[in-house]
Parts: structure tokens; sequence; C-alpha cells
């Protein structure tokens, strides 16, 4: 297995290194990068657990809605002019956050990251290779999403060694600055002579009817509704899990360390199931894999609920990691597998829309959880009973789907 991945990375080695990069330096967007600095935030701006949940959600709708309308751009513009269209706009993000004086920039601050990182570089990552790679999808993308992983491993560590947690504006302004000035030049020398690569799918169109498009292909398909609450469960559930991380943790008295090592454990399990997903991927197909893909989560979500020890967190993160590399590359599989590659940029920004909006409101309505006094095994308990009705709706959609 190891020797078919090499002797991709062999043969596409820049394409494929520009999807890692981009998968990494879409970080500063990822709810777990942003709660890295959530308690500095809260202090300095005087915002509570249930106000800055508030914020982010706010935040992360405003992002999701302004997704199909910038992401079906990649089907229209050459690959090198979005990706540094999309490099501009994170290192803007970084210094809007950087200069956040309250709840108003704050949100301006989350909404651009959230667009800009989680939402149009992992576009650019995942997009550009689904549609390159045909006869190897499952492999390149996993590749690809090692990059998530990766990021997910060594910044968390990183920051509590160097203390940037503390300082969390001086932090998002030096990262600003390393996306404009190293990053970018880096993406565009790893494409620059890459034409198949780079060229767009097509130009036709305007861009209500583009974004309409999206709308009516997705939607149109039956199989769509089946899956939709699997597909919304996986980032409501585990992006409210990671933003309030620490408040689980401090119910259970866990230290600060013992959740840092917790995203090693998710960083491990994550890429180590990468390398194994994407031949099951090619050879059995993303939409027959779609149904289980949370279910190490829920075995994960059942050990927190029921039990208290510290490596309890370990497992949890482990067993959520192996299901988030399961969504990352299984999901956008799907979407070439049922609609084709042609508007896979604008298919894909639609259905990315909708399950953003999972990660809006996933943190705030944990946080409410929290704040009212409900124990975290009440809330586990619940999110594994609904998550077995979302597999089991997917379950129906994929046997009744056209074929």
């Amino acid at each position: 297995m190891i020797r078919i991945y090499v002797a991709l990375l062999r043969t596409e080695w820049r394409p494929l290194a520009f999807g890692i990069l981009c998968a990494f330096l879409s970080s500063p967007g990822q709810t777990f990068f942003i709660s890295l600095f959530i308690g500095g935030v809260a202090t300095d701006l005087g915002l509570g657990a249930t106000e800055l949940g508030s914020l982010y959600m706010v935040g992360t709708i405003g992002a999701a809605s302004l997704l199909p309308l910038t992401g079906h751009w990649i089907d229209r513009l050459d690959l090198r002019l979005y990706t540094l269209l999309v490099m501009v706009g994170l290192a803007a993000a970084c210094g809007v956050m950087a200069m956040a004086s309250g709840p108003a920039s704050v949100v301006a601050g989350l909404l651009l990251l959230r667009l800009t990182g989680q939402g149009l570089t992992t576009h650019v990552a995942v997009t550009s290779i689904a549609r390159y790679f045909r006869h190897q999808r499952g492999r390149a993308l996993s590749l690809v999403a090692m990059g998530f992983p990766l990021s997910q491993g060594v910044l968390p560590t990183a920051a509590v060694m160097l203390g940037a947690t503390g300082d969390w504006r001086r932090s998002y302004a030096i990262i600003g600055i390393g996306v404009l000035l190293v990053a970018a030049p880096a993406l565009l020398w790893l494409i620059r002579s890459q034409p198949a690569f780079t060229r767009p799918m097509d130009i036709g169109g305007g861009i209500l009817s583009r974004v309409l498009d999206g709308l009516r292909i997705v939607t149109g398909s039956r199989f769509f509704w089946f899956a939709l609450p699997l597909l919304l469960y996986m980032p409501f559930a585990s992006t409210a899990l990671v933003f309030h991380i620490q408040a689980i943790a401090a119910t259970k008295g866990w230290s600060h360390e013992i959740v840092a090592l917790g995203f090693a454990a998710y960083a491990i399990s994550h890429a180590s199931t990468l390398l194994l997903l994407g031949g099951l991927i090619d050879r059995f197909g993303a939409t027959t894999m779609l149904p289980t893909m949370i279910a190490p989560m829920l075995f994960g979500l059942a050990a927190l609920g029921l039990l208290d020890g510290p490596p309890v967190l370990l497992l949890f993160f482990g067993l959520m990691g192996i299901s988030s590399a399961l969504a990352q590359t299984t999901v956008t599989a799907v979407w070439a597998e049922i609609y084709g590659v042609g508007r896979l940029g604008t298919i894909r920004s639609f259905a990315t829309m909708l399950m953003v909006v999972g990660t809006a409101l996933g943190p705030v309505a944990l946080g409410a959880l929290l704040d009212a006094g409900v124990s975290v095994a009440a809330i586990c308990g619940t999110l594994v009973a609904v998550g077995v009705v979302a597999m089991a709706l997917t379950a129906i959609g994929v046997r009744r789907r056209p074929r």
C-alpha cells in the first residue's frame, strides 16, 4: 500500500504538495486553532462562554452564506489566481482578528477566518485534487487530507509550549504576514507549470445562475435529503466538542496538557486512517462507505460520557480522528461520484455551506447546555442517539439512489 502512495507522489508531487499545504493553511480558520485563543480573547475583551459561542455562530453562519458566492469561482478562474485571492483574504482575516477590540470586530474577524481559512482554503485543496485525479481520487484526497492532522498535531502543542495562546493578537499578526510573504508564493510556485491542474473547468453562466445551479443540482437529488442529517452531524458535534473541550475537561478534572495530548492523539489516528482510507474509496466507492463514517466517533462519545479517567480523552480524540478522516475524504468523493466534476466547485461550495451551519450551531448549543448545568454524560448520550438515526437514514438513501 505504501508503494502505491509513493508512486503517486513521485509522479504528481507538485499538485499533491499544493493540496497538502492548502489543507495545512486552513488551520487559522479551523475550530481547533481558534479554540486555542478563546481563553485569551475572553479575558482581554471580557466575554463569557455563551457570548463567545454566539459570536462564533454569527461569524460562521455569515461565512457559510458567502461560501457559494465565493466558492463557485474556482470553476471559472485559473487556479493560480483563485489561490492568490484566497491567500490575500486569509492574511487580511488574520489582520482583522489581531486588531479586534470588541464583539463586532470579533465577529468580523471570525467571519473572515472561517470563510477564507476553514472554507475557501479547504475548498481549494480538495476541489482541485478531486477534479484532477479521476482514477486515484481516493488516494490523492487521502494524501492531501494529511495536511489537516499535521496542523492539528503540531500547532496546539507548539502554541502551548511557546506561550502563544496568551498573546493571541501577536500570533494572528505573525500568521497573516507569513501567509502573505511565505505561503502564497510557495503555493504559486508549486503549480506554476501545471496547466492541466490549474485551468478552470468551465466559464459559462453568471454568478446568480451558478449559485442557483448548485442549489438545484444538489437539492434535486433524493439521496441528498436522506444524507443531510449525517452531513450536518459531524460538523455540529465535532466542532461543538472541540470548541468547548477546555470546559468539558474542567468538569472532569483534566489538565491543559492532557487536552494538548488529545489533539496529538487525534492527529495520529486521523493520519493513520487517511493512509488506509484512500484505497478503500477507490475500491468500494465513497457512496458505499458514507453511512458508517461517524461510527468510530459514536463509540468515543459513549466512552466520554460514561468514564472520567484522563485516558478517556485520548480515546475520544483518537476515535473522532478516525471519523474526521472518513468525513474529509469520503464526502468530497461522494459529490464527484454522484454529480461529476464539471461543476464540482459550485456543488461542493453549496453543500459545504449547509454543513458549515452545523459548525456554527454546535458551539452555541453546547455552550448553553454547559452553562445550564447539563451533564457531559447526558450530552454525549443524546449525541450518540442522534448519530445512530443519521446513519440509518443515510444507509436508506444510499440504497435508494439512482444507479
